[in-house]
Formats: C-alpha cells, structure tokens, sequence
C-alpha cells in the first residue's frame, strides 16, 4: 500500500486497472454507472464533491474490434470522456492512461520519441485522448499496457503479435508510484518484457491455443513493444512524496 496525504480520483474502478489501482492507494473510484465520464457536468460534479489533488483516468472502451463497428460509442468514452474528465479537474495533477496501440507496430520497442500512427480506431481515439491532455499543464500521459488478471477469457492467443503486456496487477504499482510523482509530466512508457500474447496467456491458462493476428477482419499491429528505459532511470531516482 502507497501512503500519501493527497487525496486521488481513479475513473473506472471497476476495470482491470482501476481495481488493481484500489488495492494499493486510498481513492475514490467509481465505476462507469456511478460516473459517466461522457457527461461534463457529471464530471464537474464528481470533482468538485470529491476534490481530489490527482485524476487518474483509466476509464476507456477498450474493446478493438467492437470500435470498427460502433465508432461513435468509442469515440465518445475514449475522446468525449477524456476531454471532460481533464476540463473537469481545473487544473489538479491529471493522468492518463494510453496505449501501446497509438504505434503502427512496424518496428517494436518503441520509446517516448517516436511518432505514433494508429492502424485501428481504437488506436487512433486513445491518440486523441492524448493530444487533449497534452494541451493541459500537470498531466502525465502513461502509455504502457496490461491484461486482466486470471485465467484467459479466450480459446486462443496471437502466436504472431508481440507486445511489453503483462497482468493489470503486475503494472499497477509502478503506475500509481508516477502518479504520485507531481515533478513528472508529459509521455512517460511503463511496460514489461517484450513478448508475444500467446506467451502472456499461456503464463494464466498453459493450455491456451494458438491463432494469428490475420484471423482477425480488424487491423491489429504487430509489434507495438514499448522501450521503458526512461521509467527505469527515473523510477530509481526519484522519491514518492507525501
């Protein structure tokens, strides 16, 4: 557990993050139900009731392949949302949570530097979501990337797509550790190992089988590995404050 005065609004607690996210910092999380993000006033209201000195925004329609056929329902969680969430917090310490997918996948090991360029529209909502924050002072925009925890809801794994996933569990205390960090701005990546899904799935469920990226209509990339050499240095430079 990370002890800190400050008080922190996580958006979608209930998902694979924000419940994680929960377990080890005091907050105040509300699921989608008791927050929708897609409404400003909402938004201003859970903000002002709570008065948090940090948002972590880890609320989005994740659902890849669902996006390509109901583009507007994405657009509003993943853009809409986003843009009211961070209107809403009037100018307190904000955090978003992207993802590897604003890249192409043509190269892997991806750092902080280099140009995103979605290939699906999920991709390119979470790319979005970032350039609305980025607009903002005292944001911090995380790229990283996580799977649920527990056995793998599905029969089968891309053998050909490779990524730095691991469990939402295994990600989250380096994610609240920079969200503390109030010095800490701009795009920062937090991600593991480079590996393919099948190899995260089969670490859950070992008789997990096998499928390819090709099986899919929808475009996925295939190498979106981010380079996490930057958090590493400044993970073991910095002090979390109070």
């Amino acid at each position: 557990m990370f002890m800190t005065t400050k008080k922190i609004l996580i958006t979608g607690g209930s998902g694979a993050l924000g419940s994680n996210l929960q377990k080890l910092i005091k907050c105040f999380a509300p699921n989608s139900k008791e927050l929708d993000i897609t409404d400003l006033q909402k938004c201003i209201k859970a903000v002002k009731a709570y008065d948090p000195d940090i948002v972590i925004h880890c609320a989005a329609w994740t659902d890849v392949a669902g996006a390509e056929t109901h583009q507007q329902q994405c657009w509003k969680v993943n853009v809409i949302g986003t843009e009211n969430l961070v209107k809403a917090a009037g100018g307190r310490r904000f955090v978003y949570i992207s993802t590897e997918y604003v890249f192409d996948g043509e190269k892997g090991n991806y750092t902080e530097n280099d140009i995103p360029h979605p290939v699906n529209f999920y991709s390119l909502t979470k790319l979005i979501g970032e350039a609305i924050v980025n607009q903002y002072p005292k944001t911090l925009t995380i790229r990283t990337a996580f799977k649920k925890d527990g056995p793998w809801p599905y029969a089968k794994a891309f053998t050909d797509q490779w990524m730095s996933a691991d469990f939402a569990s295994e990600r989250a205390p380096d994610i609240v550790k920079a969200s503390l960090m109030t010095s800490l701005t701009g795009i920062i990546h937090i991600s593991g190992k480079r590996k393919t899904i099948y190899d995260l799935a089969r670490k859950a469920s070992p008789s997990v089988g096998k499928m390819s990226i090709n099986d899919l209509t929808v475009r996925l990339p295939r190498d979106t590995s981010l380079d996490s050499s930057l958090w590493k240095k400044i993970s073991k430079s910095k002090i979390v404050k109070k």
